[in-house]
């Protein structure tokens, strides 16, 4: 007969460095695999696009209407930034709604675009103090993104040729 031990059971108790060691590599292990899962998703989802997605020839896609393409912020360019034209809408009919900055705001009185000999011309004229109906008559010139033309100072009786850069 085998006589019972006296001793309590031995228990390993875990060392910190053990404990530590265990937590690190727990840690490592999903971080691992949460990157992996990342990028397994990343490159799927791009082959899934490069794949199955056709993108329709160029010819079939209708072109931007020439008014839309007047909606931005214009510089002039001989100005460093101080006369700016801001156009936020422009109608099918012809209407524009524009603001005018010399840094300030100047009223628009009224803002048109029109076709004018194959091209889109902008209309617009100021009123405000010193800017009794003066004029900006300006024709887009989309290849370049630029607006060139006139500018009549009403006030002077004054033309001067001017040209506004997209910055918007």
């Amino acid at each position: 007969m085998k006589k019972k031990s006296t001793q309590k059971p031995h228990h390993h108790k875990k060392t910190p460095a053990k404990s530590n060691r265990m937590m690190w590599v727990t840690i490592i292990v999903i971080t691992g695999a949460a990157i992996g899962i990342v990028f397994w998703r990343n490159f799927t989802a791009e082959k899934v696009t490069k794949d199955t997605i056709t993108t329709p020839p160029a010819t079939n896609v209708p072109a931007k209407p020439d008014q839309d393409r007047l909606i931005g912020r214009w510089v002039r360019t001989d100005s460093n930034g101080n006369y700016i034209i801001e156009i936020s809408s422009a109608t099918s009919t012809g209407n524009l709604e524009a603001s005018y900055f010399n840094p300030n705001p100047i009223k628009v009185g009224h803002a048109e675009w029109q076709k004018k000999n194959g091209s889109v011309e902008v209309i617009i004229e100021l009123r405000d103090v010193n800017y009794p109906g003066s004029t900006y008559t300006l024709n887009f010139n989309p290849s370049e993104n630029r607006l060139s033309g006139n500018y009549y100072q009403a006030v002077q009786g004054t033309n001067f040729d001017v040209e506004f850069a997209r910055i918007q």
